[in-house]
């Protein structure tokens, strides 16, 4: 297994899924905590496809 080549999946799988969560978060009428929690579910959305692909990743490797 290439660990470079899932460390670089996983970086592209959580910059789409933060960038798709990020817009379904933010309204027009937010102070600075609301981006801050905006920014944290983004990030959660992202970590939990980048989980999601090593579980698969490990799957595919104990065949």
């Amino acid at each position: 297994m290439n660990w470079l080549n899932v460390a670089e999946r996983a970086g592209w799988t959580f910059l789409e899924a933060f960038l798709v969560a990020l817009p379904t978060t933010i309204s027009t009428d937010m102070d600075g905590a609301a981006w801050k929690a905006v920014l944290l579910s983004a990030a959660c959305a992202g970590l939990s496809a980048v989980k999601t692909l090593f579980i698969e990743l490990l799957k595919e490797r104990k065949g």
